[in-house]
């Protein structure tokens, strides 16, 4: 085999290499990305369903990882609203229409996520044993919004 045959088997042989890599780290990042996205939903339903028992609290996020692209988009579009929206309070001068309509956009955003949750927690209560049931335990106070202090 001469130089020439050699230097180009070489050079297939880099690029097959270094597309391979390339394709590991886009697949091995978008695993992760995945794994990060369920981290924070399991965060998330932990920090507000901790009134539920845990039974409960592990069938709801199953039910909602089960449609993660429908998560995912209401998560996505709440996100995207709330950036538009504090652009809007940070303009000069303050637009007081498109600060409502995009406060209004939020609100929408936020309550889908809600019946979200609210759906899959509706399904797992429906499944749940009273005798589980009765051991959902409110919260003491308020809505936590003032640390425990009401106005």
């Amino acid at each position: 085999m001469t130089a020439a045959p050699r230097r180009r088997t070489a050079l297939i042989l880099a690029v097959a290499l270094t597309a391979s890599l390339c394709l590991n780290l886009f697949l091995g990042g978008a695993w992760l990305a995945g794994r990060w996205f369920e981290r924070r939903v399991e965060t998330t339903a932990a920090s507000v369903m901790r009134a539920y028992p845990p039974e409960v609290r592990r069938d709801v996020l199953r039910r909602l990882l089960q449609d993660r692209a429908g998560l995912r988009a209401a998560v996505g579009g709440l996100r995207e609203a709330r950036q538009r929206m504090f652009a809007v309070m940070q303009a000069d001068p303050l637009d007081r229409g498109a600060l409502e309509g995009a406060m209004t956009e939020v609100r929408t955003r936020t309550g889908a996520l809600q019946a979200l949750l609210q759906s899959a927690l509706a399904a797992s209560l429906a499944e749940t044993p009273a005798e589980d049931r009765a051991k959902i335990q409110p919260p003491a106070i308020g809505f936590g919004l003032l640390g425990g202090r009401e106005p």
